[in-house]
Formats: C-alpha cells, sequence, structure tokens
C-alpha cells in the first residue's frame, strides 16, 4: 500500500511541478525564465505565448504564377494555400502537408534573398527555389503550348480599417516547362 502512496505522491508532484513552471513561463514579464532554463526544470518548459513574438506574423504571403508562351504571358494566377477544410481536419488535417510546404519554401526563399542581398544566383541555388521550381513544372496548371512559367511572391498586410497593401518579394527567373506535359497536369 505504501509502494502505490508513493507513485501517487511522486506523480502529483511532478504533474504540480510541471503546472506551475508551464504558468509561470506564460507570464509576460519573464521573471522566472532563468529558473527555467537551468536545472531540472527546464526538462519541464512548456512551449509559451511569446514563442510568436516579440515579431509576431502580422502579413500573408501571396504567391501568383503566369505562363509563357513565346513572348506572350498570360495574367498572374494565385495559388491558394488554405482551401475550406472539413470539420474532422481538427484532428485529421493531411491535406495541410503541402501548403506548409509550400510555404515553408517562401520562407527558405525570403531567407536566401536577405542573406545575399537579393544575390539571384544564390536564391536560384537555395532548396526553397528549387522546391517551388519543381512544384510550379508539376504540379500547377499550365496553358496549352506554354513553354516557361514564372512565380512571384507578393506580402500583403492591413494598413487601415478595409484597406490591404500589398508589396512584391520576389520575382523568380522564367522557368522551362518540360516538352511533353501530362494531360492531368494540363487539364487541371
Amino acid at each position: 500500500m505504501n509502494g502505490q502512496r508513493a507513485v501517487y505522491a511522486a506523480v502529483s508532484t511532478g504533474l504540480a511541478t510541471w503546472l506551475v513552471s508551464t504558468a509561470a513561463g506564460q507570464l509576460p514579464d519573464q521573471r522566472f525564465d532563468h529558473l527555467l532554463e537551468r536545472g531540472p526544470l527546464r526538462l519541464l518548459r512548456a512551449p509559451n505565448w511569446r514563442f510568436f513574438g516579440p515579431n509576431p506574423g502580422v502579413s500573408d504571403m501571396h504567391l501568383l504564377y503566369r505562363d509563357i508562351t513565346g513572348s506572350t504571358a498570360t495574367p498572374w494566377r494565385e495559388i491558394e494555400a488554405v482551401r475550406d477544410r472539413p470539420w474532422y481536419s481538427l484532428v485529421w488535417n493531411a491535406g495541410n502537408r503541402v501548403p506548409k510546404v509550400v510555404f515553408d519554401a517562401l520562407q527558405v526563399i525570403v531567407k536566401a534573398a536577405n542573406e545575399s542581398s537579393a544575390d539571384l544566383p544564390h536564391i536560384v541555388s537555395s532548396p526553397g527555389y528549387r522546391l517551388m521550381r519543381r512544384y510550379l513544372t508539376t504540379r500547377a496548371p499550365h496553358e496549352p503550348g506554354a513553354d516557361h512559367t514564372q512565380f512571384m511572391m507578393l506580402q500583403g498586410h492591413p494598413e487601415r480599417e478595409g484597406q490591404y497593401a500589398v508589396q512584391p518579394m520576389f520575382a523568380s527567373e522564367h522557368i522551362p516547362l518540360h516538352p511533353a506535359l501530362p494531360a492531368a497536369a494540363a487539364a487541371r
């Protein structure tokens, strides 16, 4: 019987310690952060709301592309990153993987552009750019007869009530499309 009490006491103490360390980690003034970063309490540290601070995301990234046939370009089309989600996506949202990969690839391109002062050869050799090139040539629908495609990243954010500002972040070079485009990709 004493063994059960000892286990119960140990589990209760562990959970209570975890609860207190989580609550202390959520305080805005960071007074207890030094305690939570050392010793055994660092193992119990939980994510906090400051994860998104001090500079939380306040803008949206938009991905547009167009096809080029000879010297004629089609109008820009947006690739929708977020689609309507079914009710069960709170538990199982496998359809979110592709938009997440696209978003992460765009972030890699932005990072490469910032690190290289927008040096195009450096950006083109980044994994994010190579992934976007592959995604656009294999997954995006293209106009019949198009021989190149191009993508552009826009950043949008609310300025004033009811107004939305958009600024271009990056435009790719002309990306050659494969000569034999699968019929399924052309039909999309």
